[in-house]
């Protein structure tokens, strides 16, 4: 009770923050930087081993997550420090996201307060471990592709071990098990004392009840299919565990027993232990499946298996329900199809079909005899085929491997997929390395051994060039992703992507480590990349020789396939993957967006990316008060252009054999300043001419009434650089407009950025808001990330060279000066275009060397962050 209220108390009365020194918090930072270097480091090499190029065992994962934890744990404090605990939160958020991740080491599922049954609608995604392998991939096409699904519900693996904790089974389970394994007694007593165990258990009220409550719908009948824990994820289970269909609703706790008994089958049992999975704990979550009641069903196989189609897939169609194919049955049609848009038919086999299994009227399966006039149709129309065809390689780009899909056709002709999961592909059909890269060497080589790999793997598809969030928006699935930066915010087309490549990035950075997550092979480091590349050119990439071939190479892009699946079946590989999906996925990307918080932090990345975010935000504020440097010396510039700039050398930033409280800016060594300035001072930059103003313009400028605490102004009425020699945070106020520049110039790119800030203005709003576009469009061309809010305007960079970021820096720098009273000459919308082309043309020598600079390149209103 005490503890409660003192909890309030300090609620209602929370202790003053303390004023910390810049000195000690610009060390913070740094600190806090290595820290996420590190990080991210350590999450590139789980990465890397999930490439299957490495061997690695179990103590080298609990080794890696320890110290991944105590990075974060570290980095946490370190924010915590630098805004007087404003993120305390992060601690908490910390346990939750570190705590399935020791529950998997430990070998236990990660399913404490989860429900026992949840509708597909509403499960999360990305939880094989709580809704098994079959049911996670359903959620997935269901939420992420849109693709038509029949609704339903999972009963959970948290409900299978609420059963067998219900019916005292855990130790009789294991018992029987035990006997087996040690020879002591047959698989088939084992396994039939274990099914008979749970046939005989009771469903517990809790389960019963939710099940009820998840079937108070219009249909009347039910698929209930298995969903085993690795079941259609990293292994198949194909066919080794029960499925009911049309059962009645009232049937469904039945069935269910009957889908958690087949988890026990000789046959499944036997599977396991080919793969190594008897020491894993076994759960069987159960998807129900509102009935389809199918017209015609089948399955497709994204890669033909028949030697002679190496570049189609296959459909198999019947009929009815689908047991005809599933089961193996010679009548069946087959559509052998291309791959390629639009889908051509290549060949097709109807066969004569005259019977076919059907949901019986009043529950369960019956088979019928077919009309001899369909008998020898076929059971699926070329629309349909060519529906099915463009789903299935939709299906295989977002799980980035050869699928086989379960689909069915209603009544109406409404296309259903049932089931989707890896396809199982024998490594004997592959040909050695050297006679493949035989076959394709009178392919054309557009790059070689050039880039570092950042994910390995084959890709191919037509190039896209990315430039800017516009691009993004329209990028097409199944190209290849041409980039000149390893942005973060590119994230969300890479699982759209068959392959990305970049001019600039480090595999230790956040694109590479999405990348990774998604299996896109990446190949970074490439020099005139968009330039070699172009829109709409056919590539295939193969980074294991860093290899760029003009086409698409059939024989790479087959073997590759075949390959990719040999190293993958190992129990620490699985484990591994599961890890990375909760430490390298990447959900925060926006942090502008309202749901960038602690609470949202779903993985490692999404905690390293907040960090990051928050302390740059939380130095950059922090200059706006002088209450930090009280008894700091304060130098002045002495400068032609009047900014009239005070600056505070955090150390290194300013020559030491200087004294007196002057400097000019040949005497700073703040690497960031010193470009910076290079912009500024460049000729017409800062101009003292007069100018020309409209009545408008005059009178709104008389009537503007400036907010200073509302720009962030810097209180002691001066303009202020704190710096170092590679750090710099600058906050000028002009007139009525307020920049803030927050840039550091690092050796390793990926401790670079600069945050560029303008809000303000002496017109009304809306010629500060053509300024903010005038910004906008010049800061876009230059491949900064834009936000604009009314006359607020918010740019970024991350991750570049120093030299590039240097040249930024010129831009911004240029910008300072070109930006002043512009607003008051941007009398209509058509004036923006005009002013951006002039400072294109002016500065065209100070930008030339920037990748994309310059006045040639076509300038476009992005609208960006808008």
């Amino acid at each position: 009770m005490w503890s409660r209220i003192k909890k309030s108390i300090k609620r209602l009365f929370p202790r003053k923050r303390e004023k910390i020194a810049f000195q000690q918090v610009f060390e913070q930072f740094q600190t806090l930087l290595q820290n996420q270097q590190e990080a991210m480091e350590l999450i590139a090499d789980l990465g890397e081993k999930s490439g299957g190029d490495y061997i690695f065992d179990r103590k080298y994962l609990v080794d890696s997550i320890s110290e991944l934890q105590d990075l974060l744990l570290r980095m946490v404090k370190g924010l915590n420090l630098i805004s007087s605990e404003r993120y305390y939160e992060l601690y908490s958020t910390l346990d939750r996201v570190f705590s399935p991740i020791e529950m998997e080491l430990r070998g236990r599922l990660a399913l404490s307060n989860a429900p026992y049954v949840i509708s597909l609608t509403e499960m999360p995604l990305d939880t094989p471990e709580l809704t098994g392998g079959k049911a996670n991939a359903l959620g997935e096409i269901i939420h992420k592709l849109g693709i038509p699904a029949p609704s339903g519900f999972v009963i959970t693996n948290r409900a299978y071990n609420r059963f067998v904790e219900y019916n005292d089974l855990e130790e009789r389970i294991h018992s029987w098990l035990e006997l087996w394994m040690l020879g002591k007694e047959t698989l088939e007593k084992s396994s039939g004392q274990i099914r008979y165990s749970i046939l005989a258990g009771i469903v517990p009220q809790d389960i019963s009840r939710q099940i009820r409550d998840n079937t108070k719908t219009d249909n009347e009948f039910w698929a209930i299919r298995s969903s085993a824990y690795g079941e259609d994820g990293d292994l198949s289970f194909a066919g080794l565990h029960e499925s009911v269909l049309n059962a009645p609703a009232t049937q469904i706790p039945d069935a269910y027993k009957q889908v958690l008994a087949s988890l026990y089958s000789p046959e499944a049992l036997t599977y396991r232990r080919q793969m190594g999975m008897i020491g894993e704990e076994a759960a069987m979550a159960v998807l129900c499946q509102e009935m389809i009641d199918s017209r015609a069903s089948g399955v497709i196989q994204t890669l033909s298996l028949e030697s002679s189609q190496p570049n189609c897939l296959a459909i198999y169609a019947a009929f009815g329900l689908g047991r005809t194919v599933v089961e193996g049955r010679d009548s069946s049609d087959r559509y052998i199809v291309d791959r390629a848009y639009p889908h051509k038919i290549v060949f097709k086999r109807i066969a004569k079909k005259e019977s076919f299994v059907r949901a019986a009227s009043r529950g369960g399966e019956e088979e019928a005899i077919l009309p001899e006039d369909i008998q020898s149709k076929s059971s699926i129309s070329e629309s349909a085929v060519n529906s099915l065809a463009k789903w299935a390689m939709a299906l295989e780009r977002y799980f980035k491997r050869p699928q086989e899909i379960e689909w069915a056709i209603d009544s109406a002709d409404h296309i259903w997929i049932l089931q989707c999961r890896k396809l199982a592909i024998s490594p004997e059909q592959a040909e050695t390395d050297g006679n493949i890269r035989e076959q394709f060497s009178t392919y054309p080589i557009l790059i070689e051994n050039r880039g570092v790999v950042a994910h390995a793997g084959v890709g191919s598809g037509r190039v896209y060039i990315v430039n800017n969030h516009g691009d993004m928006s329209v990028f097409p699935e199944g190209s290849v992703l041409v980039t000149k930066y390893t942005a973060p915010w590119l994230a969300q087309i890479v699982p759209i992507a068959t392959a990305i490549i970049a001019e600039k990035g480090s595999v230790a950075g956040h694109l590479a480590t999405i990348a990774r997550e998604f299996r896109v092979p990446a190949l970074l480091g490439i020099d005139n990349a968009t330039e070699v590349l172009q829109n709409g050119m056919e590539i295939t990439l193969d980074t294991h020789h860093r290899t760029v071939y003009s086409g698409k190479v059939d024989e790479l892009i087959n073997f590759e396939r075949v390959q990719s699946m040999v190293f993958e079946e190992s129990p620490e590989f699985r484990l591994l993957r599961r890890l990375l999906k909760r430490i390298a996925s990447l959900h925060l990307i926006d942090p502008y967006a309202s749901d960038f918080t602690p609470g949202n932090c779903v993985s490692v990345h999404d905690m390293i990316r907040f960090i990051h975010e928050k302390s740059v935000q939380e130095l950059m504020e922090i200059p706006g008060s002088l209450t930090h440097f009280k008894g700091a010396k304060v130098w002045t510039l002495e400068s032609d252009v009047p900014l009239d700039l005070r600056i505070l050398d955090l150390g290194g930033g300013i020559d030491p054999e200087l004294s007196g409280n002057k400097v000019k800016i040949e005497q700073v060594r703040s690497l960031p300043l010193r470009a910076l300035w290079e912009g500024v001072s460049y000729p017409d930059s800062w101009s003292t001419r007069p100018v020309e103003i409209d009545f408008k313009g005059l009178m709104s400028s008389l009537t503007r009434n400036w907010d200073a605490a509302g720009g962030g102004a810097v209180n002691a009425g001066f303009n202020l650089a704190v710096v170092n020699e590679l750090y710099m945070n600058l906050h000028l106020r002009l007139g009525y407009h307020f920049n803030l520049i927050d840039a550091t110039m690092y050796e390793q790119a990926q401790r670079n950025h600069i945050y560029f800030r303008f809000v303000g203005g002496v017109t009304d709003l809306t010629r500060r808001s053509r300024r903010a576009q005038v910004l906008s469009q010049i800061l876009s061309n230059y491949h900064f990330n834009v936000l604009i809010k009314g006359d607020l305007v918010v740019a970024r960079l991350l991750d570049l060279p120093k030299e590039e970021i240097k040249s930024r820096l010129h831009v911004i720098g240029a910008l300072i000066g070109f930006s002043r009273q512009l607003d008051i000459q941007l009398k209509s919308d058509q004036d923006v275009d005009q002013f951006v082309e002039q400072f294109l043309n002016r500065y065209a020598n100070l930008t030339k060397s920037l990748p994309g600079g310059g006045k040639d390149e076509q300038i476009k209103d992005y609208g960006l962050g808008r």
